[in-house]
C-alpha cells in the first residue's frame, strides 16, 4: 500500500534549487534588500493605522454589545448641557477617583471627608490647563459636561458631610436611597458597604469614587479635556500626597496609554534580545579545528553567514509588517511581540540550514554542497514555516479583531521569512561557499595559507573512498537482519557514486547514498562537534535503557494528568489590568473597582417602541418585566431598581388614587408629574417622547447587578440579562460597561476549540505529507548470511518491495499518530498549566495556544523526519535523530525560551 508523501517532491525542488541558488546567488542576495527598503515605507502610516481601543479589539466584530449601545447612544444622545452621571455611554473624557481610607477603615468617618472634600475641590479648582494663545487658564468648571450650566460637583460628599443634618429627611438606605420623590442611588459611589440589619441602611463602606466628565464635542475642546485629564494624572503621581486616604485613578486614555508604554518597552526588549542572541549565533557559528589540531577553524567557521541569517529576520519583520500597513490593515499593540516569534522562527531555520552545510560533503564544489544542504534543510525548513504560516492563517478566522490583526501579520512575517531563507539566505550561504572553497578567511576574507598538501589530501581522500567512516560506523551498528531501503535519486549521489566496499569476500558492491547522513557517521572526514558525540555516544543510549523509558512514561503521566486538571478547571476572562505592567497606575485601580462590582451597579433596560401606558395588561406586562429581571442571583431585587413607572405609581397611591385605564391618568397628569417631580431631570433623561404626538417612544430603567467581580461571573450574568430581555413581548435591550467584555467572554472558548481542531486536523496533514514514504523505485539494503551487505535497486527490487511496502505504510501512520499525540499533548499542556499558573482563558492567551501548535508542529515534524530518514533499528533511529538535529533544536527552543521571557 502506497502513502502518499510530498516529501520526495519537497527534496528534488530544493535538490534543483540548490545549483540555481548558486549561480544566481548575488541577484538573490541584493534584490530582497531592495524589496525591504521599499517595504518599510509601510512604517511611514503606522499612526494613521494604530488602533488602541480595548474595546474593538478585543471584542468581537460583530458583538451584540455593538447592537445594544447603538441602541441608547440613539435614543439617548449624549448632551453636554443636558449630563447626568451614569445616563451616557458615550462619555470619552473623564477622570474617575477611587479613595480608601489609608488605615483600611471607613470612608464615612469626617476626617477621611474631609480629606476627600479638600482633594475634590482641589482638582475642580485649582487644576487647570492654559489655552493655545496663553491668554486662559482652563479648570474642570469651564471644561466639564453639565446640567443647565452648572457642574456636577460629586454632591454624595457634602450630604454624608452633613448626614447628622441630612438623615432626618433623607434615605441613605442602599442602594437606593434618596425621598420620596427624589430617589438618589448610592450604589455607584460606595463600595464594600456594611448595612445596618435593622433598616437596609449604610453604616459603613470602605470605598467611593469621585467622577469628573469633560466635554468632548468641539475637537479644540476635546483636546483641552484630555490634557486636563493628564494634568490630573501629574498631579497624583507626583505632587499629591495624604496621610489620611489612599487612592487610585484612570481616565478615559489611561488604558490606551498603558498599553502605548508596554510598546515603548518593546524597543529596549528588542535590543536586548536581539543582541544576546546575534552574540549567541555568532559564537555557535565559530568552528573548531579537528583534533589533534587546535583552535577556531577560520576557513569553515560563518560568522557573516550567522549574520545574514540574523538580518534575514529583521527583514522578514520590516516586509510583514510594511506591506500590510502599505495595503491599510489596521495595527494593534500586541503585534510587537510578532518580532520575537519571527526571530525564534528565523534563527530555527538558520541553526537547521547551518548544520545541514556542515554536514555536505567539503570535498564537492559548492553547487552540490549547497544541492546537498538544502535536499537536506529544506522539507525541515517547509515544515517549520508552512505549519506556523497554516497555523496563524487558521487563527484569522476567528472573530475576534486582536486575534486577527496578530495572526495575519505574524502569517505574512512568516512568509516573508521563509521567502528570504530560500533566496538570502541562500544566496549569502552560497556567498560563503566559495570564500570556504578559495580559503579565505571567514571574517576578513584573504586568503589563507593552507595546511596539508595536495598530496596528503588526495591520499585522504582516497582513503575515504574506499573505506569511509560512514560505512565503517554504520556497518558496526547495523543489525545484520535488518533490510534496509535508500532513494534511488539522492542529493548525494554524485559523492557516492563510482565507491565500492569490501565486504570480506571477493566481490565489491557499490555504496548507495543514505536517505539522511547522520552527523556521528557522516563520511566527510570531520569530526563531529563534542555535544553530537556525547548525544549520539551518551544521551541518546542512556534514555533508550528500560529505567528510563520508565522513568519517561512515569513524568509523561504526571505530565497529563496535570495539564488535564488545569483544562478541567480553566477559568475565561480578561482582566484589564494584566494588559497593562504591574507597576503602572492603572493597574491599582482596576482592583479597587472591583469592590464596586460586588453590589450596585446598574444594568440599563431599554424598552423600544413600547405600548400604551394606558391599559392595565400593558403595564402588567411591563412590572412582569421588571420582576423577571429583579428575581435572578446577580440582581439585587426591587431595592435596587430605578423605573419611573415604579415611582409614579407610589405617587398616585400616596394620594390614593384610583388607578384608571384613562388618557387623563397616564398622559396629561403623567406628563405634569414627571415635569414637576422632585426626580424630574432623572425621569427627563430615561424616557424619549415623539415631539410630533407627545407619546412615548422609548425608555429605560435600571436594575441593582450583585456578583459581577469575576470575569466568569460577567459572562453568565450577561447571557442570564439577554435571555430575559429576549423573552419579553416588548423590543427590549440591556446594557453594561463589561458586557463589550463578556462578548468576549461568550466566544473565546468556542473560538478556541474550533482554532484549535482545525488546526490540529491540518497540522496532521501537512506532517504527514512531509513525511518520507517508500514508494516503489527505492534503492534496498539487506543482508545475506554468508555474503555481507548487498544492495539492489530500480525495479528489480519490486518483490522485496512488496514485502517491505506494509512495514513501511505503517510506520508511516505511526509516526503520523505520533506527530498528531504530540501536538495534542503539548497543547493540552500549554492550556491546562497557564491555567494553573493563574492565567485566564482570553484574547492574548489564545494567541499564546494558537502560536504553540505551531512551535509543536516544528518539534515534532523535525523529530519524525530525522528518525524517518535514519538508518538502523528503531534505536538507531532515536539516536541518529538525536544526533542530526537534537542540538539544533535544543538551541533553537531555548531561544524561544528566551524571547517569551523578554516579553
Amino acid at each position: 500500500m502506497s502513502v502518499l508523501s510530498l516529501e520526495p517532491l519537497i527534496r528534488r525542488f530544493f535538490d534543483a534549487w540548490g545549483p540555481i541558488a548558486y549561480r544566481f546567488k548575488w541577484p538573490l542576495f541584493i534584490l530582497p534588500l531592495l524589496l525591504t527598503v521599499g517595504l518599510s515605507f509601510g512604517f511611514l502610516r503606522l499612526g494613521t493605522l494604530r488602533i488602541d481601543d480595548p474595546a474593538y479589539v478585543f471584542t468581537p466584530s460583530d458583538a451584540r454589545w455593538r447592537r445594544e449601545l447603538r441602541s441608547f447612544s440613539e435614543n439617548w444622545p449624549l448632551n453636554e448641557n443636558k449630563f447626568l452621571p451614569g445616563k451616557s455611554f458615550e462619555t470619552k473624557r473623564f477622570v474617575n477617583v477611587l479613595i480608601r481610607a489609608r488605615d483600611g477603615g471607613s470612608i464615612l468617618r469626617e476626617e477621611v471627608l474631609k480629606e476627600i472634600q479638600v482633594l475634590n475641590q482641589w482638582i475642580s479648582n485649582n487644576i487647570s490647563v492654559p489655552t493655545d494663545d496663553g491668554r486662559f487658564n482652563l479648570t474642570y468648571q469651564d471644561l466639564c459636561l453639565s446640567y443647565d450650566w452648572v457642574c456636577g460637583g460629586n454632591e454624595h460628599i457634602d450630604m454624608l458631610l452633613q448626614r447628622n443634618k441630612i438623615g432626618n429627611f433623607l434615605d441613605l438606605s442602599y442602594p437606593r436611597g434618596g425621598n420620596k420623590d427624589t430617589p438618589v442611588y448610592l450604589g455607584t459611589v460606595f463600595g464594600d458597604v456594611e448595612l445596618f440589619r435593622e433598616n437596609n441602611t449604610v453604616k459603613s463602606a470602605k470605598i467611593t469614587q469621585l467622577f469628573y466628565f469633560l466635554k468632548q464635542e468641539q475637537s479644540i475642546v476635546r483636546r483641552y479635556s484630555s490634557e486636563f485629564s493628564y494634568a490630573v494624572e501629574r498631579f497624583f503621581l507626583h505632587y499629591y500626597k495624604s496621610n489620611i486616604i489612599s487612592i487610585s485613578f484612570a481616565h478615559y486614555q489611561s488604558l490606551q496609554d498603558g498599553l502605548g508604554e508596554n510598546a515603548e518597552r518593546f524597543a529596549p526588549n528588542f535590543v536586548v534580545s536581539f543582541t544576546t542572541l546575534s552574540i549567541y549565533a555568532l559564537v555557535s557559528a565559530f568552528c573548531f579545528k579537528p583534533k589533534p589540531h587546535r583552535g577556531i577553524d577560520w576557513i569553515r567557521s560563518k560568522p557573516w553567514l550567522a549574520c545574514a541569517g540574523l538580518s534575514t529576520t529583521l527583514m522578514s519583520i520590516i516586509c510583514g509588517f510594511g506591506s500590510l500597513m502599505l495595503m491599510g490593515v489596521s495595527y494593534n499593540v500586541i503585534n510587537t511581540i510578532i518580532p520575537f516569534l519571527i526571530i525564534a522562527i528565523g534563527i530555527d531555520d538558520m541553526f537547521i540550514m547551518s548544520a545541514c552545510w556542515e554536514q555536505s560533503d567539503e570535498h564537492q564544489p559548492v553547487p552540490v554542497r549547497m544541492s546537498q544542504t538544502l535536499s537536506h534543510a529544506g522539507v525541515a525548513v517547509t515544515i517549520t514555516n508552512v505549519t506556523d504560516i497554516m497555523s496563524f492563517a487558521i487563527g484569522c478566522i476567528t472573530d475576534l479583531p486582536g486575534i486577527q490583526l496578530f495572526c495575519l501579520y505574524a502569517c505574512v512575517s512568516v512568509a516573508y521569512c521563509y521567502l528570504f531563507q530560500i533566496t538570502y539566505f541562500c544566496g549569502f550561504m552560497a556567498i560563503s561557499g566559495d570564500l570556504e572553497r578559495q580559503k579565505r578567511h571567514c571574517l576578513f576574507f584573504y586568503k589563507t595559507v593552507g595546511s596539508i598538501s595536495i598530496a596528503d589530501l588526495n591520499k585522504s581522500h582516497r582513503e575515504e573512498t574506499v573505506f569511509p567512516a560512514n560505512f565503517r560506523k554504520f556497518q558496526r551498528t547495523k543489525s545484520s537482519n535488518t533490510p534496509k531501503t535508500y532513494p534511488e535519486s539522492s542529493p548525494d549521489a554524485s559523492f557516492y557514486s563510482g565507491r565500492s566496499i569490501s565486504d570480506g569476500s571477493d566481490k565489491t558492491h557499490a555504496t548507495p547514498p543514505p536517505a539522511y547522513q547522520h552527523v556521528v557517521q557522516s563520511g566527510h572526514n570531520k569530526e563531529p562537534s563534542g555535544i553530537v558525540k556525547w548525544l549520539g555516544e551518551s544521551y541518546g543510549p542512556f534514555i533508550l535503557t528500560n529505567s528510563m523509558r520508565s522513568v519517561a512514561a512515569v513524568l509523561f503521566l504526571i505530565y497529563i494528568v496535570g495539564a488535564y486538571y488545569g483544562c478541567v478547571n480553566f477559568r475565561e476572562g480578561l482582566n484589564p489590568g494584566n494588559l497593562v505592567t504591574k507597576d503602572h497606575y492603572i493597574s491599582q485601580y482596576f482592583e479597587d473597582i472591583k469592590s464596586f462590582w460586588k453590589s450596585g451597579p446598574q444594568l440599563h433596560v431599554a424598552v423600544l417602541d413600547p405600548p400604551d401606558l394606558i391599559s392595565s395588561k400593558t403595564r402588567e406586562q411591563l412590572l412582569s418585566t421588571v420582576s423577571a429581571f429583579e428575581g435572578t442571583e446577580y440582581t439585587l431585587g426591587r431595592e435596587g431598581t430605578v423605573f419611573f413607572l415604579l415611582e409614579y405609581l407610589n405617587y398616585l397611591d400616596q394620594l390614593n388614587v384610583e388607578v384608571e385605564d384613562t388618557p387623563k391618568l397616564w398622559r396629561h397628569k403623567l406628563r405634569s408629574w414627571l415635569k414637576y417631580t422632585g426626580g424630574s431631570s432623572q425621569w427627563a433623561s430615561d424616557i424619549k417622547f415623539n415631539e410630533t404626538t407627545g407619546a412615548i417612544e422609548a425608555f429605560r430603567f435600571c436594575i441593582a447587578l450583585k456578583n459581577i467581580v469575576e470575569p466568569n461571573q460577567h459572562k453568565l450574568a450577561a447571557k442570564l440579562m439577554r435571555e430575559i430581555a429576549d423573552s419579553q413581548p416588548f423590543h427590549v435591550e440591556v446594557y453594561h460597561e463589561a458586557f463589550p467584555f463578556a462578548d468576549q467572554y461568550l466566544i473565546i472558548l468556542p473560538a478556541m476549540v474550533f482554532n484549535v481542531v482545525i488546526s490540529l486536523l491540518c497540522m496532521t496533514v501537512v506532517s504527514l505529507l512531509m513525511v518520507p514514504s517508500l514508494p516503489s523505485g527505492k534503492i534496498l539494503a539487506f543482508t545475506v548470511p554468508g555474503k555481507g551487505l548487498h544492495y539492489v535497486s530500480g525495479h528489480k527490487a519490486v518483490s522485496l518491495i512488496s514485502v517491505l511496502q506494509e512495514l513501511s505504510s505503517s510506520t508511516i501512520k505511526r509516526c503520523g499518530i505520533i506527530i498528531f499525540l504530540s501536538i495534542v499533548s503539548i497543547n493540552i499542556g500549554v492550556f491546562g498549566y497557564m491555567t494553573l499558573w493563574g492565567v485566564n482563558l482570553d484574547a492574548v492567551s489564545m494567541i499564546s495556544i494558537i502560536m504553540s501548535i505551531g512551535f509543536a508542529v516544528d518539534l515534532s515534524g523535525h523529530i519524525v523526519y530525522a528518525f524517518v530518514t535514519s538508518h538502523g533499528d528503531t534505536s538507531q533511529r532515536v539516536i541518529g535523530a538525536l544526533e542530526a538535529l537534537g542540538w539544533p533544536i535544543f538551541q533553537v527552543r531555548l531561544i524561544c525560551c528566551f524571547l517569551h521571557y523578554r516579553c
